[in-house]
């Protein structure tokens, strides 16, 4: 019944800089619709979509996270707070041999990690 996760939504002030934002992140292009409003980033399977923020879903840290894995956590962790993004949790060691976190994005969204380190802490 259930095949996987296909869209992820992210609630943002600015649907463009968001855009703009997670493709630098994930270095890859946006993807633009007929309609000019309407653009996504896929990522694997998955395309994040970004939807105005208003006062039915604000954007913020609200309980959902969605985790990438990543091939090098150390690197993705230190691109995104690169691009101004902030930790919020972790990273915390998951007795498997990789670690996760989280981070806000720049409208408060939380993005999770899971990846392997380097160097264990």
């Amino acid at each position: 019944m259930f095949k996987y996760v296909s869209e992820v939504m992210y609630f943002v002030a600015d649907r463009r800089a968001a855009a703009d934002w997670y493709s630098k992140l994930f270095d890859i292009e946006i993807t633009w619709l007929e309609n000019p409003e309407h653009f996504f980033i896929r990522v694997g399977a998955q395309d994040l979509w970004f939807h105005q923020a208003d006062d039915k879903v604000p954007s913020g840290a609200a309980g959902h996270v969605a985790y990438w894995q990543v091939t090098d956590f150390d690197a993705a962790l230190a691109r995104a707070t690169q691009l101004g993004a902030t930790l919020y949790r972790g990273p915390l060691d998951r007795e498997d041999g990789t670690y996760m976190c989280q981070f806000k994005d720049l409208d408060g969204n939380l993005i999770g990690l899971i990846g392997s380190r380097k160097e264990k802490l």
